[in-house]
């Protein structure tokens, strides 16, 4: 099954990159020509007070891999709190449809900057896709499994004779049996039912499956919030199997051309960012002025501070500051859940060359 699933990813980046190719770099370039919200080095922000050399483009994209939810916030707090005007920047944040489709159009150069989960642009490279993660705002995977009270999951091995549900396609059905065998449980003794996302919380809700595989920054305090009641969380990280999280892509030519206006992005984002934490509350009504049909603020307050809890840093190092190490112990765990057939060198895949610190 994992197979099959990397198979039609390859095909699906194998057509962005000759797409990219035959597209001759798109329109996020900057080869130097007056182009729309470019600006040449030195001609702007050279009297902003901030301590980074002047973007070299000051108009782009930030384009999210779902519509909004509260891992988002901070993104729409940074432009609405007016911070990416404060470093020069004038930044689009857009509500997208899944991390592939911001995969393609970054690998293709066509919008500056994506979010995706760290998976996606890791698989990407593999295929040549010329794309590098510049932040990690969730070092902690997010992916969980939640169980009702009274049919408690709080170890791999308490899944016996239990029924898990999960969406079919996602991260988590394709590590579920690899998961299974690291923490010694018996694969036959669960019933594991892969449905569509709706259907998966809805057989939940209804306490049709004792357990669910959701994302601890979206599901958790929605699925609490609509039972009345505390679940019971197990964080896959936990159980040594951890993928990184809300991650940020962006081209590598886009990277050569810009590193000052991406500089200057991260350090917004970055103050921005802890802004929000501090802020939950701030943050989810800028989100409700934003999205009045679809936010609701005591969930979004609740997603902005599991977000919170998972974006771990070393001290002194800004919000997306990416472990190595950990980068590096995430690919092997794609290699051997057959998420990727090859690797690279850990430096292929990400950057933290960007951050000021």
């Amino acid at each position: 099954m994992e197979k099959t699933k990397w198979s039609m990813l390859a095909i699906l980046l194998i057509v962005a990159m000759t797409v990219a190719g035959c597209a001759g770099g798109g329109g996020a370039t900057n080869n130097g020509q007056a182009a729309t919200g470019t600006v040449p080095s030195g001609a702007a922000n050279a009297n902003d007070g901030i301590d980074l050399p002047p973007a070299e483009k000051k108009s782009i994209t930030l384009r999210l891999n779902w519509k909004f939810k509260g891992e988002f916030a901070p993104f729409f707090v940074t432009k609405e709190k007016g911070i990416f005007e404060k470093y020069g920047l004038d930044v689009d944040v857009l509500e997208g449809s899944g991390s592939v489709a911001v995969l393609q159009v970054v690998a293709e150069n066509r919008e500056e900057i994506g979010v995706t989960s760290a998976v996606e642009p890791i698989q990407g490279v593999e295929l040549g896709m010329p794309v590098k993660i510049i932040a990690s705002y969730m070092s902690k995977s997010p992916i969980m499994i939640l169980s009702h009270a009274d049919t408690p999951v709080r170890s791999p091995k308490d899944l016996e004779g239990k029924k898990l549900v999960s969406s079919s396609g996602s991260t988590f059905s394709s590590i579920y049996e690899r998961f299974l065998e690291h923490n010694g449980t018996d694969y036959n003794k669960v019933e594991h039912m892969m449905v569509e996302t709706s259907a998966r919380n809805t057989l939940f809700l209804n306490k049709d499956a004792d357990a669910v595989a959701v994302f601890s920054t979206n599901e958790y305090p929605l699925f609490e919030k609509t039972l009345g009641e505390e679940l019971v969380p197990l964080y896959l990280a936990d159980y040594g199997f951890d993928l990184t999280g809300l991650s940020l892509i962006a081209n590598d030519k886009f990277l050569q051309d810009n590193p000052n206006t991406v500089k200057r992005f991260l350090a917004a984002v970055n103050e921005g960012m802890a802004y929000s934490m501090e802020h939950p509350e701030e943050a989810a009504s800028i989100a409700k002025e934003l999205f009045p049909e679809v936010v609701d603020e005591e969930i979004v307050i609740e997603q902005i501070k599991r977000t919170g809890e998972l974006a771990l840093r070393p001290e002194g190092k800004p919000f997306g500051w990416t472990d190595g190490d950990k980068m590096n112990g995430m690919v092997d765990l794609m290699l051997e859940s057959e998420l990727i057939e090859g690797r690279k060198s850990v430096e292929q895949y990400f950057t933290n060359d960007y951050f000021e610190n």
